[in-house]
């Protein structure tokens, strides 16, 4: 692994899926966010989401992700896990490191203001509808 990982409650740290640019991590560390990346944190490429979950367990993690499918299959894992996810939704499935950055600077904001009021909602949904419209956070049930 690479680079310092600290995480509190207020300032947690953040897996970016490969389902995400990397570059996007990068950045938003920059800011002052605390992200990893699949990438740099497995030394196997293709890691198996049940490994990124248990990494994601063991480290107090949030998985951010775009990979909707991952949600569905691993639900019981999800369920029983504790980690809290972030799915950035892709629409019509493409999405540039610039919009997954745009929507991201946005959300993440108001992903950890929801989470110190209402700490029991562990899983959220970033949607853009289109890249000049105001990203969107909601919480979802898995």
């Amino acid at each position: 692994m690479t680079g310092n990982i600290i995480s509190s409650p207020h300032e947690p740290l953040f897996l970016l899926d490969e389902s995400l640019t990397p570059a996007v991590a990068d950045a938003l560390n920059l800011v002052g966010y605390n992200f990893a990346t699949v990438y740099d944190t497995f030394t196997d490429r293709g890691s198996l989401d049940p490994e990124i979950i248990a990494w994601c367990r063991n480290n107090g993690a949030v998985w951010v992700h775009a990979d909707d499918r991952a949600r569905r299959a691993h639900q019981a894992l999800l369920q029983t896990s504790g980690i809290r996810t972030l799915l950035v939704s892709r629409e019509k499935g493409r999405m540039s490191a610039k919009e997954q950055l745009r929507i991201l600077s946005v959300v993440l904001p108001k992903l950890l203001e929801n989470w110190q009021r209402r700490p029991a909602t562990r899983h959220y949904r970033a949607t853009a509808v289109s890249p000049v419209s105001t990203p969107s956070l909601r919480p979802v049930t898995i």
